[in-house]
């Protein structure tokens, strides 16, 4: 099954909340390289999640990338010491993780073009 297939069996709400947190990523997110480490981990993981339909599965693997998008925790100013940490060089999501990401927006997008996943109409209000 392709990431395609396996994502038209995941809900609305789940590809959303998960495409959301994907595209914040790539335009927002700064964070220490050793964290971007952890997220390339992540989205492998989601990208079988995807694959499969899992949607459970994806929703928890996005709960674990916002934790770690730091974007819940309030940051803390000045070390104590008066000097900057390591922890303080943050970068935005490094070149190499970009494609599967966008790989990722694109397979859960809804509003994807005709052929594509999850053709459905959208939501009226």
């Amino acid at each position: 099954m392709s990431t395609s297939e396996g994502a038209s069996a995941i809900d609305r709400e789940t590809a959303g909340a998960t495409s959301l947190a994907l595209r914040l990523m790539l335009k927002e997110w700064r964070l220490p390289p050793q964290i971007w480490v952890e997220i390339a981990a992540l989205l492998e993981e989601l990208a079988t999640a995807v694959a499969r339909g899992d949607a459970a599965e994806v929703n928890a693997l996005t709960g674990e990338l916002e934790v770690l998008s730091g974007s819940r925790v309030s940051r803390i100013t000045g070390t104590g010491g008066g000097t900057a940490s390591g922890d303080d060089e943050r970068v935005p999501l490094p070149e190499d993780k970009r494609e599967r990401v966008v790989a990722l927006v694109h397979a859960l997008d809804p509003d994807s073009p005709p052929g594509g996943p999850r053709s459905a109409p959208a939501r009226r209000s």
